[in-house]
């Protein structure tokens, strides 16, 4: 278990800082991942000589709220694709390590379908759609490979502690959560249920 390597990326400080010491407490060898990072040298320094990740955990934003008439659509399309971009390529990077692992988990964190009700949230609703799709499709594509695909899903405007989010992620990468594939783990209080 100590041999276990974790890559995480999370750009709210008390999230980042929750988990890497959840995963860390859980025996995990802990890698952050700046927003700059190339992601091939993060999943490279990650994997170490053995070139096998178990565990990435990986953040994905919203742009800021705007109204859909009246704006640029390429500023529009900029925006989503500032926050899936990062995502995509670090997933890219790390699935044939994942793979090797023989158990491999990828969390992403996001905010589900909790802003598609907000005014000016297109982009927003837009970039945490796609979110979920890549959940749902990269459990399916990466499931046979034993990696077990999931989201943590918060609402921004009112989040959990991070220890709550930490928690979850600690669970899912577990062994515990290994027939957990392809799920929206929603924290908070509740809502609307959405697919």
């Amino acid at each position: 278990m100590a041999d276990r390597s974790a890559l995480l990326r999370c750009d709210d400080a008390a999230v980042a800082e929750a988990v890497h010491g959840r995963l860390t407490a859980d025996g995990l060898r802990v890698t952050a991942v700046p927003a700059a990072t190339d992601p091939f040298a993060a999943v490279a320094e990650a994997a170490g000589a053995a070139g096998t990740l178990h565990v990435l955990v990986c953040a994905v934003g919203q742009p800021p709220p705007a109204p859909f008439p009246g704006n640029d659509p390429q500023r529009w399309y900029a925006d989503v694709m500032a926050c899936l971009d990062p995502a995509f390529r670090l997933v890219r990077a790390a699935a044939p390590a994942l793979r090797r692992s023989g158990a491999g988990r990828l969390v992403f964190l996001g905010s589900g379908w909790t802003v598609a009700d907000r005014p000016g949230s297109t982009a927003a609703a837009a970039a945490q759609g796609a979110l979920v799709a890549l959940t749902k499709t990269l459990a399916r594509d990466l499931g046979p490979d034993a990696v077990a695909v999931n989201q943590v899903v918060t609402d921004p405007e009112d989040p959990p502690a991070p220890a709550v989010v930490a928690a979850a992620v600690s669970y899912l990468c577990g062994e515990a959560a290994g027939s957990v594939v392809g799920q929206l783990v929603t924290l908070g209080r509740g809502g609307q249920l959405r697919p």
